[in-house]
């Protein structure tokens, strides 16, 4: 039960993280393409859930410490996960930092400083994943290229699924943006987002390194994390294939449809069938990056 809610609280973390940067950082990059009302509310409401579970998530992991729900709530064991752990630091500085990027957010009024300011807080919300898991638990030299390779692979999940979250509105939601600027957004979107999928697999697979080891490979089958990883890259594929679709098929199909004039909803049809299923798969990964973290890697055992 203490595990369910660590993963779960975990889980609804990630996804608050990624849309609370993910859509300010897509009012910069793709010609500003989400209108101001729809974005900025969704990552207040997502920046305020990513507070209120990062604080929960304190008074489970101590009583996942502490091994009961009654012992986590004594005002001692809270303060020494928060005072002494990293982990427990970590929850309450991405708590602050969300609180932060929303009150940039509620004052900037669309300004390019007060939206900097949210991308900043947001973005250091979302590193602070870092210590919350494995990447922080190795030590020396070698901890500290973990845990940079931990935070870049953080950054660009977020860049990446946050985008999606952006796409998602406005292809399903026709007041956050019209199909003209869609079609842009998505072609600005191109090269940011090879970008973001470059770094994910450089950093995973430094990430992998790291928490597999060279005698650590036998196991993967053979462990609840290892088979969780299996899982997550079948699903990263599943997003890749499905994005590699959108960007050279789907994208240039919607494009030509209306430089030309012509009817535009079959591409858009597809585009959202597309985009929602991508949008999908990238759901249930984070539940599985939410279960991995609670789980011995095969370089634990």
């Amino acid at each position: 039960m203490i595990d369910a809610a660590v993963i779960g609280l975990r889980w609804v973390q990630y996804l608050a993280a990624v849309a609370a940067l993910g859509l300010p950082l897509f009012r910069v990059y793709p010609l500003r393409a989400l209108r101001w009302g729809i974005g900025t509310r969704l990552a207040v409401a997502a920046g305020l859930l990513l507070a209120t579970a990062a604080l929960c998530g304190v008074v489970a992991q101590t009583a996942m410490m502490a091994g009961g729900w009654a012992s986590a709530l004594d005002p001692a064991a809270l303060g020494y996960v928060v005072q002494s752990t990293s982990l427990g630091m970590a929850h309450i500085i991405r708590a602050a930092l969300a609180v932060i990027g929303v009150i940039a957010l509620l004052v900037s009024q669309g300004n390019r400083p007060g939206f900097s300011l949210a991308i900043l807080a947001f973005a250091g919300a979302v590193a602070s994943f870092a210590w919350s898991g494995h990447g922080a638990a190795t030590e020396g030299t070698a901890g500290l290229i973990h845990l940079v390779a931990d935070i870049a692979h953080l950054l660009a999940a977020a860049v990446w699924l946050g985008a999606l979250v952006g796409f998602f509105l406005l292809l399903f939601w026709p007041r956050s943006g019209d199909i003209e600027t869609t079609s842009r957004a998505l072609g600005g979107f191109a090269a940011l987002g090879t970008g973001a999928v470059a770094v994910l697999a450089v950093s995973g697979a430094v990430n992998a390194g790291f928490l597999i080891g060279a005698d650590g490979l036998g196991l993967i089958t053979g462990s609840i994390w290892g088979v969780l990883l299996i899982v997550k890259l079948a699903l990263f594929s599943l997003m890749l294939g499905l994005a590699a679709h959108n960007r050279f098929t789907l994208a240039p199909a919607l494009s030509r449809a209306v430089d030309g004039g012509v009817g535009t909803q079959d591409p858009v049809r597809r585009l959202r069938a597309s985009v929602g299923l991508e949008m999908l798969a990238g759901v249930a990964l984070l539940c599985v990056v939410a279960a991995m973290g609670v789980q011995m890697p095969p370089a634990a055992m």
